[in-house]
């Protein structure tokens, strides 16, 4: 018979050693560090599976954290770090578990939750993929071609920079909020870096004035190069590294759009990469045109992982989009009986069916909803869920 519940703070280190045995294949053990949002002790919000013996058999990370859109703020939880002990599969132990977590999390007044990954277990419970994001490919033949501006000192992140940073983080119209403390854990922490088995650096473009942009690098061992102040050394495959394409990645960035595109090119140089690839939200569209038109090639991709809206009452409310509670009374929308729904706008009033179309009405600025009408919405900005802060 299984208990499944909440896990405790002194019961952490064994969600850590049971997700470094499923997800740490290749015998390097990163999770506890990658992850403490998930694995430190504080307030404990995962939930765990335990045999009668009380052995944690089966974890589900999940933490609470609020997201700026505009003027709004949106309440959810991130799901990550799902796992199952190999001799414990097949039971629907995670199943429960996600149904433990979503009952956490609408009891605590969450509207959504995000979840690293698409999984059936997911989508067969209604989560779904979600947002509009482009990405913006460089290669080192179109860097090259870019006139530096030399308005800016490039240089690595300096502790000095920290306050300056935040603040540029903490601007976009959409980011999901952290403290001062929370942003210098989870560079720490380096997450997607070692997911993508490769070393994070960070790069600033400095002005006497302070610092205009910043940018934090996924880039493959560089053999040749020494690694700059900011990449922390941990194991990494370097095995026929000379021989292969060289693709780095943009964890994230934030600051001038003219900024960011020459600490884009500075990592190509300086890292002797290939190519770059970076994610742009749609809501950016000074740092889309920039892109474009330094030459980058731009494809859409959904937001990172998949959503499923838990309390559509909540979500509804903190959007400033509920019926009787809209900032703005000409577009509206009312939860029916059915749990359908009902778009009203000057135009008319249009049926929304289920949590699918609500999800890509409010979240998609492209859905195929407002185009069928041509209605005006105001689609809620999202940053992209796989960047700095990843679960």
């Amino acid at each position: 018979m299984m208990n499944i519940r909440r896990v405790h703070n002194e019961e952490l280190p064994f969600a850590v050693e049971l997700a470094e045995q499923v997800f740490c294949e290749t015998g390097e053990r990163y999770m506890g560090h990658c992850f403490p949002t998930l694995f430190r002790p504080g307030i404990s919000h995962s939930y765990g599976a335990f045999t009668e013996e009380g052995q944690l058999v089966s974890f589900m990370g999940l933490v609470p954290v609020q997201i700026t859109s505009g003027q709004q703020i949106l309440s959810a939880f991130s799901i990550g770090a799902v796992c199952t002990h190999p001799e414990y599969r097949g039971q629907r132990l995670a199943g429960q578990l996600l149904e433990q977590c979503k009952q956490h999390a609408i009891a605590a007044g969450a509207a959504v939750l995000f979840i690293s990954g698409d999984r059936s277990l997911y989508t067969r419970a209604g989560s779904q993929f979600f947002g509009h994001i482009h990405q913006a490919t460089i290669s080192a033949d179109i860097s090259s071609q870019w006139q530096s501006s030399h308005l800016w000192d490039i240089r690595p992140l300096e502790a000095q920079d920290i306050f300056a940073v935040h603040a540029l983080l903490q601007r976009p119209s959409a980011h999901v909020n952290m403290s001062l403390s929370e942003m210098q854990l989870m560079i720490h922490a380096e997450a997607m870096a070692h997911v993508n088995r490769q070393q994070q650096h960070i790069l600033v473009a400095a002005t006497p004035n302070g610092i205009a942009a910043f940018a934090i690098f996924s880039i493959p061992a560089n053999l040749a190069n020494a690694a700059d102040s900011t990449a922390t050394s941990h194991p990494t495959d370097t095995t026929n590294a000379i021989n292969e394409p060289r693709h780095g990645s943009v964890i994230e960035w934030a600051g001038r759009p003219d900024a960011v595109r020459e600490l884009w090119g500075e990592a190509i140089r300086r890292f002797q990469l290939d190519s770059l690839s970076a994610t742009i939200p749609w809501q950016e569209q000074p740092m889309l045109t920039t892109a474009q038109e330094a030459g980058a090639t731009v494809s859409a991709i959904r937001n990172g992982g998949t959503m499923m809206i838990i309390n559509s009452g909540a979500l509804l409310s903190q959007t400033g989009l509920l019926h009787g509670l809209a900032k703005d009374e000409n577009i509206q929308i009312t939860i029916n009986e059915d749990n359908s729904y009902t778009l009203q706008t000057p135009k008319g009033n249009y049926p929304i069916p289920n949590d699918q179309d609500l999800c890509s009405l409010l979240f998609n600025p492209y859905t195929e909803a407002l185009s069928q009408h041509n209605l005006p919405f105001p689609t809620i900005a999202l940053p992209y869920m796989y960047g700095l802060y990843f679960i």
